[in-house]
């Protein structure tokens, strides 16, 4: 697991995971205070209690935070996504932390935006993966004029369009797809909401 400096980053995830993540961070803090509280009525001081279980946490109670970090960091090592990549240049760097809405594949669901913290290190290689797999794509569409949907494009074009947004990966489709498959729940258990995983 990557460590160091974190980085708060904001993206939007499946209605159904923000759910099964809170009512994960909710069974995480009672189990907290549950083996907190026997441990001192086993006698132990409360402030070693607390030491103890915060020791733990990492392993048994981890937070939102290393749930999502964990899930990114086994996307990243998907053979599609795991480079080596060229490093961005400095100016990419910048772009990276300003990029809005652009074109990218539609969502067939219902999205939260949620922010975490998760290690700077592993921000740095998640928008670069991002910007390395998705710039060829992205060139061919400015060039083929086809980067935004318009009425007028004929069929050919929107199937080409088509063909080339579906290798469009953003961050946070990379982010979702990270939730999808190793987020901490049954594989047999994905939001109804998401597409299955052959399709990404």
């Amino acid at each position: 697991m990557v460590s160091g400096e974190l980085m708060k980053l904001t993206f939007a995830i499946d209605v159904k995971h923000v759910a099964r993540l809170t009512a994960i961070k909710k069974k995480h803090r009672r189990g907290m205070a549950e083996y907190t509280a026997d441990l001192v009525a086993r006698g132990m001081p409360r402030p070693d209690a607390q030491l103890e279980a915060r020791r733990l946490r990492p392993e048994r109670w981890p937070t939102l935070d290393t749930i999502v970090a964990r899930a990114i960091e086994q996307r990243l090592e998907e053979d599609d996504l795991a480079g080596p990549w060229r490093p961005l240049t400095p100016a990419e760097e910048e772009g990276a932390t300003l990029m809005g809405r652009g074109p990218g594949k539609n969502y067939p669901g219902f999205l939260k935006y949620r922010a975490y913290e998760l290690p700077s290190d592993l921000v740095k290689r998640l928008r670069t993966a991002s910007i390395r797999v998705s710039e060829g794509p992205l060139d061919k569409l400015d060039a083929l004029g086809l980067t935004y949907n318009r009425l007028d494009l004929s069929p050919e074009e929107k199937d080409q369009r088509e063909e080339l947004i579906e290798k469009v990966y953003s961050v946070p489709r990379i982010a979702r797809q990270a939730l999808e498959r190793y987020g901490p729940w049954p594989r047999e258990e994905r939001p109804p909401s998401a597409p299955p995983a052959e399709d990404f």
